[in-house]
């Protein structure tokens, strides 16, 4: 017979996930969660990908490129500017709910200060860069005004604390679909590619003031407030994650400034295509990190065998997912670019053949941030990613000149090898040992 923590449509499930999931107490506040987070983002890949498909047929590879190039540019200080707090914060929060008012405050003030010094930092960066580029500037300071609004998403930390994302989805979600139609009206309008940067900035700014209404709704039992105790603390020991993911958006995105600077502006739109194909799926382990990161958090203390178990099922759960779906992408991916973006995007589908396969490194090691925030290895996060940065820069200079967007793609999937699995042989061989076994449905 089902129960409230092993609902009916378990039963249905494939017998390795119901493993996993029959029998846990948090089941159903975790599975309602998630179902939340899940129904989100499939409405931003649906729309997202007809509305974004839509946009780079009307700007065309070269405009669509010179866009895709500033997102990447200002993705460098975004990076900075969120300080690498989330996953510590969420972790405190469910280990000290009476610090959550000091942690929800500081955090808030700490990203509106690093938010606004960001901004003058791309401008100033992006001038340095490409002297005399007027347009690209002006693309930049647009793009750049998100790294202020990206503060207020301080309220999903206390959401997500308490398995509350639904509040958070609600509030997104109003937003973009205001922003795809606004989109949508820019095409048909006929208008210039600065309205298309603008109108992120416009969504960015919905979604906050649609957070902060649903906080009203749902306020936390206290009142805010700047700690800096815990500034001190949260600072120091959030640099490593900061600083790891600079390393990540390096590796994530370097390709991109790199292809712009070595082929062109038209090469880099072929790529940039293919991407939100191919990176969209990043969001099912997201997702399930974001739902089951506080219930594995409080496991570390109180029950151990049951997280270590629980870091190998998602492991295996990661493997089962992500393999059959970049499968399944790559042998389609040329009627699916060519239904989407038309013949001018051509080009993109063996870019996306070869870049979805970067899915299962990227889940594998979603996972693995996980273990490495309960155990408190900053240090190896920051090692890692250091090392996943250097070899995609590497590979991309290697691979870039004589493959184009082939290259860049490549790269990306086996830098993203080399530091969420290989570099484990040597940094982390438990975890090397979970995640190879594990597609096999090994357990503890």
């Amino acid at each position: 017979m089902p129960t409230p923590s092993n609902p009916l449509w378990l039963r249905y499930t494939p017998a390795f996930i119901r493993r996993r999931l029959e029998g846990r107490t948090n089941l159903h506040s975790i599975i309602h969660n998630t179902g939340w987070l899940l129904a989100d983002k499939a409405l931003r890949l649906g729309m997202g990908l007809l509305v974004g498909a839509w946009v780079a047929r009307y700007l065309g590879p070269s405009q669509y490129g010179e866009l895709a190039y500033v997102i990447a540019f200002v993705a460098f200080f975004q990076a900075i500017s969120l300080l690498g707090l989330d996953g510590i914060a969420i972790r405190d929060m469910a280990r000290e709910k009476k610090a959550s008012p000091a942690i929800l405050g500081t955090v808030l003030w700490l990203r509106l200060t690093t938010g606004f010094l960001c901004w003058f930092a791309a401008l100033a960066g992006m001038a340095m860069f490409r002297p005399g580029d007027t347009n690209t500037l002006i693309l930049t300071s647009v793009v750049a005004g998100s790294l202020v609004f990206q503060a207020v998403d301080t309220i999903d930390l206390w959401f997500q604390s308490q398995t509350q994302s639904k509040r958070t989805v609600f509030s997104k979600t109003v937003s973009y679909i205001i922003a795809s139609a606004l989109k949508v009206w820019l095409i048909v309008a006929k208008a210039p590619l600065i309205l298309f940067a603008t109108v992120s900035l416009i969504e960015l700014a919905l979604s906050a003031i649609a957070l902060i209404v649903a906080y009203r709704q749902f306020p936390a039992p206290f009142r805010w407030a700047w700690d800096v105790t815990w500034a001190k603390k949260l600072l120091r020991e959030s640099w490593p994650y900061m600083l790891s993911s600079l390393a990540i958006i390096v590796y994530m995105r370097i390709d991109q400034i790199m292809l712009r600077e070595m082929i062109g502006v038209r090469e880099l739109g072929v790529f940039s295509a293919a991407l939100p194909l191919s990176s969209t799926w990043y969001f099912i382990p997201m997702m399930i990190s974001q739902s089951i990161a506080p219930s594995i958090a409080r496991k570390k203390n109180s029950d151990p065998v049951g997280y270590e178990k629980s870091i190998t099922q998602m492991f295996s759960l990661m493997w089962w997912t992500m393999l059959p779906l970049s499968v399944g992408i790559a042998l389609f991916s040329q009627p699916i670019v060519a239904l989407l973006y038309g013949p001018a995007y051509k080009a993109s589908a063996s870019v996306l053949a070869i870049h979805v396969f970067a899915n299962i490194p990227v889940a594998l090691g979603v996972c693995q941030s996980i273990w490495i925030i309960n155990e408190g290895q900053n240090t190896l996060l920051f090692i890692k990613t250091i090392i996943g940065a250097i070899s995609n820069i590497l590979l991309n200079l290697l691979l870039i000149p004589n493959y184009g967007a082939l290259g860049a793609a490549s790269a990306t999937v086996l830098s993203q090898i080399i530091t969420t699995v290989l570099s484990n042989i040597f940094l982390a061989p438990a975890i090397f040992k979970k995640q190879i076994l594990s597609i096999t449905g090994w357990r503890n």
